[in-house]
């Protein structure tokens, strides 16, 4: 399948809408099975999951946009460890990141963003020899909006250049950050990585998403690595399926609450085991907390109704 397909259709707008449609929910569909075919025959664990992150949007000129996003992950022990506390999604430091991306509309309903990024990791949460690194990361997205009646369908792909830093010992606490060492490059964990996602935005209340709109939000998104630095039982990097509510509850701010189901395959591979990959399934609770347009926001100004 040729995920680029909707956007090929979205400039050409006057033809090929229910096919642009059709083959979106088919591309959800097949990640949710293809995910889930490789869970079955791996080693499954399963942790409980807390996910932040904080979105500010804004217009530069005519044409260009900007979105910063800061994000803040932790976690419950994963079952893989003996005695674990597994159920406390407060427990472990996961991940945060912070990714400013700026970027330019190409035509109405599709747009293409760059963004530089850092991404500190711990591993506490899944293994008893814990180690935290720096990630930086280059991210390029194309990505379309398009109505079909009340629903608002989002085709989104992302290619990823990610740096890995030296892994240090860590202390499963913010001031990991501060060890000089985990911010120096390691060229072994140089690695790629491609995201798709497929996202459906229903207005429950109101025809569309105005002031005072609940509206469901559902999405997949899943994520292929490769290079030379990724082993064959890592292709397949991880899967993610959300479904929640939101609301605007204001004209330049909504909030998304959401079921999140995340699965992060990791190579468990020795010489006497043969082929093995861990799949870690983190369950749990997904908020985002999202400003559409800062400018708008602080000056009061009358607008239309802000993108997506």
């Amino acid at each position: 399948m040729n995920l680029f397909y909707p956007y090929r259709l979205i400039i050409n707008k006057t033809k090929g809408r229910t096919i642009m449609l059709k083959k979106g929910i088919l591309a959800l569909l097949l990640s949710v099975l293809f995910a889930s075919s490789y869970a079955q025959t791996r080693n499954n664990y399963y942790s409980t999951l807390w996910w932040n992150e904080v979105n500010f949007k804004g217009n530069i000129g005519k044409k260009g946009f900007y979105q910063v996003d800061f994000q803040y992950r932790t976690t419950s022990d994963a079952t893989n460890k003996v005695d674990g506390d597994y159920h406390n999604p407060f427990k472990n430091m996961m991940q945060m990141q912070f990714r400013p991306f700026f970027g330019y509309y190409i035509a109405d309903g599709l747009k293409l963003s760059i963004a530089p990024g850092i991404s500190p990791t711990w591993s506490n949460w899944r293994t008893s020899s814990p180690n935290f690194q720096m990630e930086y990361r280059l991210t390029v997205q194309l990505q379309s909006d398009h109505k079909y009646g009340r629903v608002t369908l989002t085709h989104r792909s992302r290619f990823e250049y990610r740096m890995g830093g030296t892994a240090v010992d860590s202390k499963n606490s913010a001031g990991d950050m501060f060890n000089d060492k985990a911010w120096s490059y390691d060229v072994s964990k140089e690695r790629y990585r491609f995201r798709y996602m497929l996202r459906a935005h229903v207005p429950l209340n109101n025809k569309s998403i105005d002031k005072g709109t609940f509206y469901l939000n559902i999405y997949d998104e899943l994520c292929t690595a490769f290079g030379s630095n990724v082993p064959s039982g890592q292709l397949l990097d991880q899967n993610r399926f959300n479904v929640g509510l939101g609301y605007r509850f204001a004209r330049d701010i909504r909030v998304e609450i959401g079921y999140l189901q995340q699965i992060q395959f990791y190579d468990a591979s020795t010489p006497t085991s043969g082929p093995v990959t861990n799949a870690f399934h983190n369950n749990g609770v997904q908020v985002f907390l999202i400003f559409n347009d800062m400018k708008k926001l602080f000056k009061g100004e009358a607008a239309p109704a802000p993108k997506q």
